[in-house]
């Protein structure tokens, strides 16, 4: 199933390329991709938990910065 979700990703990403480059408006159906903004907030997820677990398992904000 992991190569499967993987080629789906590809395939949706290569839609709304070919889409911009052609000038139309990308297949709804075909936007399933992470964004940069879905890394950026993985990445400090990520960091968020690391950072709770030093200060004893507290609270810890998990926005990215740029997005608080």
């Amino acid at each position: 199933g992991m190569l499967v979700a993987f080629a789906n990703v590809y395939a949706d990403l290569a839609e709304a390329i070919t889409a911009r480059k052609e000038g139309r408006t990308a297949d709804p159906i075909a936007c399933h991709f992470p964004t940069a903004v879905d890394g950026l907030r993985s990445i400090a997820a990520i960091r968020a938990a690391v950072e709770s677990s030093r200060n004893g398992g507290h609270w810890t904000d998990a926005r990215p910065p740029s997005l608080r």
